[in-house]
């Protein structure tokens, strides 16, 4: 039978690297066995099979590791805990997870060990445990850091339990006897000695290194002698690393505990015998003293692009032994750098490979190096340059200055980032940030469309609500407060259920507020409560028409929400005049009206002005109104009112007006699935499917004209035409106060109020 072959990777389910000949260890796979249910492992909250005792394996074997005694007991309460990353775990005890409780028939069998060694680590907790925090057994630190000990640190740990110190407070007695020195002596020892056996435990070395005995405030000497007549020193010139995990000396890379001795792993050790390789200072990384091949380190000889301005960083190696049929990550030939510019590949990194750290980049270098050369001379890998094919050929239609930004930015993206992994949406904003000659968005939709896009949900918020956080963040915390709970209130959110409003009516009441509220929070006031008859009163003096009713409204709705939420004693704003709409329309001058549809140069501007002229729709009713809604057939279009629906008769003019637009989209947009039903060049091919903007809708008429002007002459004349309300109000779906305002304004004796 043939031996499976094995390479060097992470199990899929304790995420342990070793040398693995399938996607798990050998240890997963019979505890997956024993264990076929599966859950969220109350430990480390992970997806996972789940033993007898409601654990996972790594959590098993963590507990067991670490000595968590919390866990290990069941104690009610007990936090979550972090997984440590295992290195080279073949054919090692941490395979197996054997069960921590065993069922009895007295209840649940615990060694009383873990209930001593409960004890010990909460009375560590009560004792200042932060100070030089114990560490699992031969777990070495990712960073050393130089410590500042004082004799405050001794007396921190004084009370706690150490490993060795019996050991090590006999060799004491024994020193001071020989001495003769004083009790006062052996104290101040005895306190260096502890201490220096709590950086032996907060290290997680099973022996003191002389190096670290540096760091004591004094007697550095006799702790010396101490812990080494006590067997807990090891010598600085020789230190026991036979078995213990290190970091290579050349490569930085990290071997694994087997009984080898050394401060280099084989690769690099093989790298140095080589005669043709002379030590000296790599170009790429800096360091000094390395065997050199073409002017690169063995750490820096698989990178192929020598460009200084790139940051000299390298990836992070595990040095796991290669089974049979793996395959090296270092080259081994001595192949030429490419070091030209213009030959450079894109910085790119292996499908699949997720990052350690996700920082935010600065793109400002990059746009600087690329500054003045042409995008068809970079390197672009293949991936890349069938991502830029496909966007090409899907964006066909456009033309002009938009289409290269789009271009621009693809190749920016695809020549620093690759196109083997998705690219972050931050990323892609961040670059067209810096120049005008670039876009985001049709470049994000692209990317999405094909899975390679990670969104950011902070591009995606609400833009009228992060308009109201910035607003609240303005104002002092108590007013914040409470104009806070006035807004959750609108939302529907408040303790009665009433309909919410949209995030956009609720920021035109703030902005109609924010003044009023900056000039009480200047004064002083630190809270609604102590608003005023005369505050409000103040704020409504000075103001007229639309501004004063438009505050006024805010103002009732805000202190009739806060007083009904008991956050303010009185509605003072309860009887706070409104008032009503007096003006009256005015019509557009026959003349004019008469030459905008001469003047209109595209079928979009002539239908726009038929529906507002002649069918008297709002403008924001044209801009949302969808094709599937037009029906030639029938010559009708149906405007959707929330949950109404007004349906349109078009007479012949808008009917024929309505069928050249639609032919003129067909030919222009042949592709488009925006389902509006009028679009524009940029709305058109949007895969998000935005309406027209406003200010698109008022390019269409000439300067002093607006599409509402025309909506309300045409209401205006229909009621100086039939002066009946009803009509009014089915003809053009307008409400009954409505109706009534186009009549009063075009007979105002019929509706004159008689003085009695």
């Amino acid at each position: 039978m043939t031996r499976r072959k094995g390479i060097a990777r992470s199990c899929s389910m304790c995420r342990g690297w070793s040398v693995l000949a399938a996607r798990a260890c050998s240890g997963c796979e019979k505890f997956a066995r024993a264990h076929p249910v599966r859950g969220a492992c109350p430990r480390c909250r992970h997806d996972a099979h789940l033993g007898s005792d409601g654990l996972c394996k790594p959590c098993v074997q963590a507990i067991r590791a670490e000595g968590d005694a919390e866990w290990a007991l069941g104690i009610q309460g007990a936090g979550p805990r972090a997984l440590q990353l295992t290195v080279g775990t073949h054919r090692h005890y941490a395979t197996q997870a054997n069960p921590l409780v065993l069922s009895q028939s007295g209840g649940p069998g615990v060694s009383a060990g873990w209930k001593r060694k409960l004890n010990r680590q909460r009375a560590v907790e009560r004792d200042q445990s932060a100070v030089l925090e114990p560490q699992m057994w031969g777990q070495l630190p990712l960073f050393i850091l130089p410590r500042t000990l004082t004799r405050d640190t001794a007396r921190a740990i004084a009370t706690r339990q150490l490993s060795g110190w019996e050991k090590a407070e006999s060799a004491l007695l024994v020193l001071t006897a020989e001495r003769r020195m004083s009790k006062a002596w052996r104290c101040q020892a005895a306190e260096m000695v502890r201490l220096a056996l709590a950086i032996r435990e907060a290290d997680g070395a099973e022996l003191t290194c002389e190096l670290l005995l540096r760091e004591l405030p004094k007697s550095g000497d006799v702790v010396c002698i101490v812990l080494l007549h006590a067997g807990l020193l090891v010598s600085e010139s020789v230190p026991d690393l036979r078995l213990a995990s290190r970091s290579c000396g050349d490569c930085n890379a990290w071997m694994p505990e087997i009984p080898h001795a050394g401060f280099r792993c084989d690769p690099c050790r093989d790298w140095r015998m080589s005669r043709h390789r002379q030590p000296g200072q790599c170009t790429r990384c800096g360091r000094d003293g390395l065997a050199l091949s073409a002017g690169h380190c063995r750490a820096c000889h698989p990178y192929r692009d020598d460009d200084r301005s790139r940051p000299a960083a390298t990836q992070l190696l595990i040095d796991l032994p290669v089974g049979p049929g793996g395959t090296s990550l270092l080259p081994q030939d001595d192949g030429p750098l490419l070091a030209a510019l213009d030959v450079m590949q894109a910085a790119t990194i292996c499908a699949g490979q997720e990052a350690l750290f996700t920082l935010r980049r600065d793109w400002s270098p990059v746009l600087a190096r690329l500054r003045g050369r042409p995008l068809a001379d970079l390197p672009l890998t293949k991936a890349v340059t069938a991502l830029l094919d496909d966007f090409a050929e899907q964006r066909r239609d456009q033309e002009g200055s938009g289409f290269n930004k789009n271009i621009r930015t693809l190749t920016i993206l695809g020549y620093w980032l690759g196109g083997e992994n998705a690219f972050h949406e931050r990323d892609v904003h961040d670059l067209a940030h810096l120049d005008t000659h670039l876009a985001a968005k049709p470049v994000c939709q692209f990317l999405r469309a094909r899975d390679l896009l990670v969104d950011d949900p902070a591009l995606h918020r609400d833009r009228d609500l992060a308009g109201i956080e910035k607003v609240l963040a303005t104002l002092p915390q108590p007013v914040a407060e409470e104009v806070d709970a006035w807004v959750q209130t609108l939302r529907g959110q408040g303790p009665r259920e009433n309909e919410p409003r949209s995030w956009e009516g609720i920021r035109r009441y703030l902005t109609t507020l924010r003044p009023t509220l900056t000039a009480w929070t200047a004064t002083g006031m630190t809270t609604l409560r102590e608003v005023t008859a005369d505050h409000i009163q103040d704020t409504m003096n000075g103001l007229e028409g639309t501004g004063r009713r438009q505050r006024a409204t805010a103002l009732r709705s805000l202190f009739r929400t806060l007083k009904r939420e008991r956050l303010v004693f009185r509605d003072l704003a309860r009887h706070l005049p409104v008032g009503d709409l007096t003006g009256i329309p005015r019509p557009v001058p026959s003349d004019v009206l008469a030459s905008l549809l001469d003047q209109a140069s595209t079928p979009f501007a002539q239908l726009a002005i038929a529906l507002a002229a002649i069918h008297a729709v709002p403008s924001a009713e044209i801009r949302t109104a969808l094709t599937a809604d037009l029906n030639l057939a029938r010559g009708t279009l149906q405007l959707r009112r929330g949950l109404r629906r007004h349906t349109l008769y078009l007479e012949p003019l808008t009917h024929r007006l309505a069928a050249d637009w639609l032919t003129y989209r067909h030919q222009r947009w042949p592709t488009s699935a925006n389902p509006h039903l009028l679009v524009t060049q940029k709305t058109a091919p949007d895969p998000d499917y935005p309406a027209v903007h406003r200010s698109t809708m008022q390019t269409v008429l000439p300067k002093g004209q607006t599409l509402d002007g025309l909506r309300r002459d045409r209401i205006l004349n229909e009621a100086f035409t039939t002066g009946d309300p009803l009509t009014l109000m089915r003809l053009f779906g307008i409400t009954e106060a409505t109706a009534m305002r186009y009549v009063t304004a075009a007979y105002p004796e019929r509706t004159a109020k008689l003085p009695r």
